[in-house]
């Protein structure tokens, strides 16, 4: 949590950087991959992908407060999982040194039983043993 929120207060005394979200990169493009397959995974409960896609130390804090870890989340997809999707908009990919990125932008929560919702989020990726992981999401829901 901690990191977290050293990320989240670097980031705020970072400019935003528009001209990088229009441009493409090989390591931008993976990302978003990995944020698409993570997504489908979790609306299709695909259980194995996400054990694959979310690092050990997870910290994933929901739109509502609610915090997961990464055995928490799993279990939360598998037993009441209710994803129908999420649609990115305004996202940006920032490399943060050579092993980080942070991912951020503003994204439209489908669930099923529940009307559609935007948020605000913070997504962080981490490069462990030659492969990324997804290490921390923050959402912070954006009044209607």
């Amino acid at each position: 949590m901690k990191r977290l929120l050293v990320v989240v207060v670097m980031l705020s005394v970072v400019p935003s950087v528009p001209a990088f979200a229009q441009k493409s990169s090989d390591l931008e493009q993976k990302i978003l991959a990995l944020e698409t397959k993570r997504v489908a995974a979790m609306v299709s409960k695909d259980i194995a992908t996400l054990d694959a896609l979310l690092g050990e130390d997870l910290s994933y804090t929901h739109s509502g407060g609610t915090v997961d870890t990464k055995a928490s989340f799993i279990a939360l997809i598998k037993d009441r999982g209710r994803y129908l999707g999420v649609d990115y908009s305004n996202t940006q990919v920032i490399p943060w040194g050579g092993n980080t990125v942070v991912v951020r932008g503003r994204a439209q929560i489908r669930l099923e039983g529940t009307a559609s919702y935007p948020v605000l989020f913070l997504d962080v990726w981490a490069l462990r043993d030659g492969t990324w992981k997804m290490v921390a999401w923050q959402a912070t829901r954006i009044p209607e």
